[in-house]
């Protein structure tokens, strides 16, 4: 991983952006069953535009839940399907049982789809396949959007794993990073909420680094034994 800078926007932000890899904060459930044919072209040519790397949001294709990485020429560079669904709000979707981990100049990145990002044991299987930056999309009901939902998904994830994860909903977003990364040690490294048109912060390899000198977590795991359970797990996903 090399330091780079990161944002998360509005799908209607008109300001310029702010960094090398951009996420689109999260959009309502109609709006990701509404998608059209040009909902990626669109991005792509905003991609090409703007010269950055952009993770566009949720959108279904092939009755899959899918989040895709642009890269700053405007070519789509990896594709992550769901591997879990949330029925009550698709409940004609299926999920995938594969991990895409896709290179990009700054860092290996692994998609989160949705819901996800609550299932800890494909975070780790993730990072344990090489990723470094995760890149979470949601939507979240409003009626369940708390602070508790951060706290269980993105949050947890990213101090057990000691990575760096962008966290974007239909109400804004966080960057969050190991607890020794932010300036005050709560993990959370820029909040966006729902009135905000955007956030952004430089990812320094280097803090990331010393947050896990300071706790080793992975020395105290048995890979092997994870390898295996990654292997058995793939087969229910």
């Amino acid at each position: 991983m090399q330091d780079f800078t990161v944002a998360i926007i509005g799908e209607n932000t008109k300001t310029s952006v702010d960094g090398q890899l951009v996420v689109i904060s999260g959009a309502d459930k109609e709006s990701i069953n509404s998608r059209d044919d040009d909902f990626l072209e669109k991005w792509c040519e905003f991609a090409t535009r703007n010269k950055v790397f952009i993770v566009p949001g949720l959108y279904i294709e092939d009755n899959y839940l899918c989040l895709c990485l642009i890269d700053d020429r405007g070519k789509v560079v990896g594709v992550q399907k769901a591997c879990h669904i949330n029925k009550e709000n698709f409940p004609e979707l299926i999920r995938d049982s594969n991990l895409n981990i896709i290179e990009t100049p700054f860092a290996r990145v692994f998609l989160c789809a949705d819901v996800d990002i609550y299932k800890p044991e494909l975070v780790r299987a993730a990072v344990f396949s090489g990723a470094e930056i995760i890149i979470s999309v949601q939507y979240i009901q409003g009626n369940r959007c708390n602070e508790s939902m951060v706290l269980a998904g993105a949050w947890q994830n990213a101090q057990q794993n000691c990575v760096y994860i962008i966290n974007a909903h239909n109400f804004g977003g966080n960057i969050i990073g190991p607890c020794e990364t932010s300036e005050d040690l709560s993990g959370f490294i820029k909040r966006m909420g729902s009135e905000a048109n955007s956030i952004s912060a430089n990812l320094s390899s280097k803090a990331r680094d010393k947050a896990y000198d300071s706790f080793p977590i992975f020395k105290t795991l048995n890979t092997d034994l994870y390898q295996k359970a990654f292997k058995q797990e793939g087969d229910h996903l």
